[in-house]
């Protein structure tokens, strides 16, 4: 996917702070921003799916939150994780 340029303006505190941040987890300004979006996409995009399923209140969970003795079967987070997936690649391609 392509990369596009960006211009922010933050407070300089803010900056500086992050910018320590970022070099200490060896992590650039740009991705920390760009999974920021993404989780802001996939927020937006689990809210409609779960408003399209008429599911109320479904928050997503971490998984060490998702509990050990759960029943086995289907691997819900695999499917999700494709879905997710998918529908970024045609949040994507709609906007080239």
């Amino acid at each position: 996917m392509a990369k596009k340029k960006l211009t922010l303006s933050i407070d300089e505190d803010l900056l500086k702070e992050a910018k320590r941040i970022s070099a200490l987890e060896g992590n650039s300004l740009s991705s920390i921003v760009e999974e920021y979006f993404e989780g802001l996409v996939f927020e937006k995009w689990i809210k409609e799916l779960c408003n399209d399923l008429s599911f109320k209140d479904i928050k997503p969970v971490i998984e060490s939150e998702i509990p050990k003795n759960r029943p086995k079967g289907l691997e819900a987070s695999k499917i999700i994780r494709e879905l997710r997936d998918e529908q970024m690649r045609r949040i994507f391609n709609a906007k080239e």
